[in-house]
């Protein structure tokens, strides 16, 4: 969970020296619990309905196959040389050197495709690009079946799946070849595969677009990105939204304490030993090795929480009724545990009662203040932190 800085917190945090430090440690995974709690559910509660999907759902199975189909797309779009299919040049394009590409597809042919890859290999100016795998292919089969077509050849020419390359030069039949130079078209023409015919043009000085000189073809395989962008646009976010909110309760793993069978006081010492020197940022030590420091002599605790099992009726009346004994502490909720069946509205039904955010109790809290049985009360006394563990009566009530 990530935190951020509250207003209250402000008092803490101006203190840039060692000694914050030290107590910032103490503190630090509450308010990160904290925040990120209030993140969470004060985000589902008010923006969830009618809104865009929130950050937090990006961790959801369709997101991730979407990303994977993303990732997938990335990793074909690399010349097939970084795919171990050969050497590890690359082509040319760069520093303003012409990138010849051969827009093909198989529906040339087999035949065809060999004396294009044969008349290719061996050449860095030279690009060939398909777009995508054939319908119902996956990528896994295409690269298959171009392995099989180059087996042979070597040094195996560059070739990419791109479909950016298709749409951005508006190729829709093959071959096509666009003769690129600093990012424009230098040369544009349809039904030639030859690239010697290619080079012959270019040394006569021929620009522009050509036109059609050849029999072209339709390309037999998808637009890879209009597929994702079909994919992602068929998936039901609301359903996904919905789905998210109830696999986060039957996730979430709980800090369970078991119930307090009798009113029980314990301190709990925060004094700490520094492990090594501690400086300020203009170099003078602070505290020194060795050295015992009590976080409360600098600076008081100012919190007072509020510890309790959200699915027991009773520990909720007793936690709403009790009061702390600094009157000025800032009274944090947090819970135990939350029923499962119905987390986000039993939290808000919780956070209405109390009139105030609850937040999940996290393992580094508990551990840090002794936490051992439910409801407890943590607050400041003298110097030390005291949790107060109390024992919920049968007909509880507002307690003396």
């Amino acid at each position: 969970m990530r935190c951020f800085e509250h207003p209250s917190q402000k008092r803490l945090l101006r203190f840039i020296s060692p000694i914050a430090c030290l107590i910032s440690f103490m503190v630090t995974d509450l308010v990160t619990a904290e925040e990120a709690w209030l993140t969470r559910s004060q985000q589902l509660l008010n923006t969830l309905q009618g809104q865009a999907k929130p950050a937090w759902l990006e961790n959801n199975p369709h997101q991730l196959e979407a990303r994977q189909q993303v990732l997938e797309l990335f990793n074909t779009s690399k010349p097939l040389t970084d795919l171990k299919f050969g050497t590890e040049q690359s082509p040319m394009g760069k520093n303003g050197q012409p990138l010849k590409m051969l827009f093909i597809s198989f529906s040339l042919g087999e035949t065809t495709l060999k004396g294009i890859f044969e008349e290719a290999s061996g050449r860095d100016d030279v690009l060939l690009v398909f777009r995508g795998p054939k319908p119902s292919q996956k990528l896994p089969a295409l690269m298959g079946d171009l392995k099989r077509l180059l087996k042979g050849i070597d040094p195996v020419p560059n070739i990419v799946i791109d479909p950016t390359r298709f749409q951005r030069w508006s190729v829709a039949s093959v071959p096509d070849i666009v003769v690129e130079q600093d990012r424009k078209s230098r040369l544009h023409v349809r039904g030639v595969s030859s690239l010697s015919w290619l080079d012959e043009q270019i040394k006569a000085g021929k620009q522009g677009d050509l036109g059609t000189l050849g029999d072209v073809g339709e390309i037999a395989e998808i637009d890879l990105l209009e597929e994702i962008k079909r994919r992602m646009a068929a998936i039901d976010w609301k359903q996904k939204q919905q789905q998210a909110i109830a696999r986060f309760w039957a996730q979430q793993k709980f800090e369970d304490l078991p119930t307090a069978q009798a009113d029980r006081d314990r301190s709990v010492d925060l004094t700490i030993t520094a492990p090594r020197d501690l400086s300020a940022p203009n170099g003078q030590r602070i505290i020194r090795a060795g050295q015992t420091v009590n976080p409360l002599d600098k600076m008081p605790f100012g919190l007072c929480l509020m510890v309790f099992d959200a699915t027991v009726p009773a520990q909720v009346e007793l936690i709403q009724h009790h009061s702390c004994q600094d009157k000025k502490a800032r009274v944090l909720y947090l819970a135990s545990s939350m029923p499962r069946q119905d987390g986000w509205d039993s939290l808000k039904r919780l956070e209405t009662t109390l009139q105030a955010p609850v937040y999940l109790l996290t393992p580094d809290v508990r551990i840090r203040f002794q936490l051992q049985h439910v409801p407890a009360i943590v607050e400041q006394v003298g110097k030390h932190l005291v949790v107060h563990e109390r024992k919920v009566r049968a007909s509880q009530g507002a307690p003396s």
